[in-house]
């Protein structure tokens, strides 16, 4: 523990030492995309936010050929519409403490009795809260629907259902929630999501949709050309173009081990390992099914992380998983450092993440049986 707080207390300071060290440096750019996108739509303008009228505002934010592009559905909007009535920098600080009170509070219900030190220590939190990004978001609605799964089946789809706000992350909730035959939750989960598109096309009109649907193929583009720099990205598909691999190449292995960690979820979830461990396995999984997974969201790992953690230290740790846990712990520094000179380790970290839920749910299974 003390450790971690050595390493909270560090990113605190290299965090308020950036206007002085790094005085350029674009702080929550990302996040700028979501604010301009919910400005516009709070001035009933939202299908711009797909179009130049977003563009040209992000410029005047962060200068020419700076702006981060707005690739989320309308059902974002919702999200970060409570952020639009205040300036860029209180709107900013507001996203990012709010998201990580909600990180925090969610990794608690789900392990009380763990110190949230190391999920605070966590090199991908500072990550994700420079950037200004939504991991932390996703991974509160994780850890959430992990608390509740069992006990209030009902809410934990609903927090299951606004992952439709970054629908990339939700393709194989149903499927995981169908294998485990947790059918309210299932049902809640799609109502959820209907409720919510439903809700963004009343608020938002159509033309919000058709823009989003028109901008999937530019984004498709700009990613897979490796216009943010694959070295940005962990997925299996950025490892091998940034190695130099044809794009073919990078699609058959993405799909490649998608499909492995599908089969992991396949094979495991019927077993009914219990809703945490259900909840992590999704997790673990979902990583691999990202073809443009940010560094920043391996804040998702610190789900099934979480739980490994409170397993080990409830009925002792398996062989390797002490070390193992260790070195995932530090791999977002090594992945970031590694991928400045041209070495891919983000889905190293992906598939030791997945091989340890994997092994540590099917070891749950045959202790209960």
């Amino acid at each position: 523990m003390a450790a971690s707080r050595v390493l909270v207390i560090t990113w605190i300071a290299l965090v308020l030492s950036i206007p002085f060290a790094i005085p350029n440096m674009q702080v929550a750019r990302d996040f700028a995309a979501f604010w301009t996108a919910a400005v516009l739509a709070l001035n009933d303008q939202a299908a711009q936010a797909y179009g130049s009228a977003e563009v040209t505002a992000l410029v005047h934010l962060f200068g020419p050929a700076n702006f981060p592009p707005f690739f989320y559905p309308p059902t974002a909007l919702l999200l970060w519409l409570p952020f639009a009535g205040w300036g860029f920098a209180v709107a900013a600080g507001l996203w990012i403490m709010i998201s990580l009170g909600l990180y925090a509070l969610a990794l608690r219900a789900m392990q009380p009795e763990l110190s949230l030190w190391p999920a605070f220590a966590y090199p991908a939190v500072l990550f994700c809260a420079l950037y200004g990004q939504n991991a932390l978001f996703t991974a509160a609605l994780l850890a959430g629907a992990a608390a509740l799964l069992e006990s209030s089946p009902i809410y934990a789809g609903m927090l299951l259902g606004v992952l439709v706000y970054k629908p990339q992350l939700a393709v194989i909730v149903p499927l995981v929630l169908a294998a485990s035959g947790r059918w309210r939750t299932f049902f809640t989960t799609a109502a959820t999501a209907a409720g919510l598109i439903v809700f963004s096309v009343l608020l938002f009109g159509t033309d919000a949709w058709r823009g989003f649907w028109d901008a999937l193929p530019i984004a498709q583009r700009w990613n897979a050309s490796g216009v943010p720099g694959f070295q940005t990205f962990v997925s299996p598909y950025a490892a091998l173009r940034l190695i130099g691999a044809d794009a073919a190449i990078g699609w058959a292995v993405q799909a490649m081990l998608t499909v492995i960690a599908v089969i992991c979820v396949v094979v495991v979830i019927p077993r009914r390992p219990g809703p945490q461990a259900e909840i992590a396995m999704l997790a673990a999984a979902t990583l691999f099914c990202v073809p443009f997974l940010g560094q920043y969201e391996l804040v998702i790992g610190m789900v099934p992380a979480t739980w490994l953690a409170g397993e080990a230290i409830r009925t002792g740790w398996l062989p390797y998983e002490r070390g193992a846990l260790a070195l995932l712990f530090v791999s977002p520094l090594a992945i970031l450092i590694a991928g400045s000179k041209g070495l891919p380790l983000g889905p190293f970290a992906m598939i030791a993440l997945l091989a340890l839920v994997t092994r540590r749910a099917l070891h749950h299974t045959r202790r209960n049986e």
